[in-house]
């Protein structure tokens, strides 16, 4: 897809040369969403925010930020399909949206960008190791306008980074972790209603971070090679 240099304010960010988070959201609601909604082809949203990067600023400098940017930048730009519409969305944080691809494969592939970020060494800086954290959010299910999509996948993104950070969130909304079987008896269904309620939070999201915490711990017991 191709960009204007100008727009109101400059269309591509100056270090990544990324696009940048105010065009990005015009590029999402004026043409990604309305093309969506034309052909009924799926479209995906996502925030992407490294974690602890203040500290590593702080630590080695802006120089070492900076680079620890571009490379990201570039990390995205080689996993992500070419359809991809990529943003520095500001300081630390990047975005991208991901047209004719559902929600379940946008999973896929950050899980993948995930790793690859994991993966990057600096060898100026031999003790940096990058982890990052991701929320998604997907057209129509989570939102018809870009204000609505980018607020799902921001919210995602606050409930990955505040159980613990280094992994992919599906959209609150999205309760397909929450299998009502017999897996789960009545008064564990009812419990984990009322929590998710007095919480103000969705019962997948509660699941979810439970789940990390089982296998923190066995993990932990066990002595398990941490989750790359």
């Amino acid at each position: 897809m191709n960009h204007p240099t100008t727009f109101e304010l400059p269309t591509k960010d100056s270090l990544t040369g990324l696009l940048t988070g105010a065009y990005f959201r015009h590029v999402l609601r004026e043409t990604l969403i309305p093309e969506a909604k034309r052909t009924g082809d799926p479209l995906s949203v996502m925030l992407f925010d490294l974690d602890y990067f203040l500290q590593l600023n702080t630590a080695h400098g802006h120089e070492a930020g900076d680079q620890v940017l571009v490379a990201v930048a570039r990390t995205m730009e080689s996993v992500l399909p070419d359809s991809a519409v990529i943003a520095r969305y500001g300081g630390d944080e990047f975005a991208a949206a991901l047209p004719d691809t559902r929600l379940d494969d946008a999973f896929t592939l950050l899980e993948e960008l995930r790793r690859r970020v994991a993966a990057l060494a600096f060898p100026q800086w031999p003790d940096v190791h990058l982890t990052c954290t991701m929320g998604l959010a997907a057209y129509p299910a989570n939102g018809h306008g870009e204000v609505e999509l980018i607020r799902e996948a921001d919210q995602a993104l606050y409930v990955a980074k505040a159980t613990g950070r280094n992994k992919v969130s599906l959209p609150l909304a999205d309760s397909r972790m929450v299998t009502k079987t017999s897996h789960y008896t009545a008064t564990q269904l009812e419990r984990l209603a009322h929590l998710a309620t007095t919480l103000k939070r969705n019962e997948a999201s509660v699941l979810r971070e439970a789940l990390d915490d089982v296998l923190k711990k066995y993990n932990d017991r066990l002595g398990a090679p941490p989750k790359a």
